[in-house]
């Protein structure tokens, strides 16, 4: 990862909102099978002790809650 480009990104709300806007075109251009990207989802949770800040800052649940969602 490119931490001068992150922190640069972190000190303007513009490209903010503009890495937002690139994210959520990717995830809903993105082909790959819904089944294909919850397995690599859940096993990020499986493997990254902050995977659930990640579920939250997306889409404002923790996994647990996603998961009861089911």
């Amino acid at each position: 990862m490119d931490k001068k480009a992150i922190e640069v990104i972190m000190e303007n709300e513009s490209l903010l909102e503009r890495f937002m806007e690139v994210l959520m075109e990717e995830i809903n251009n993105d082909d790959e099978a819904y089944y294909k990207k919850g397995r690599q989802l859940i096993d990020l949770c499986l493997t990254d002790e902050h995977a659930d800040e990640f579920f939250i800052a997306i889409c404002g649940w923790s996994v647990d809650s996603l998961i009861e969602k089911l």
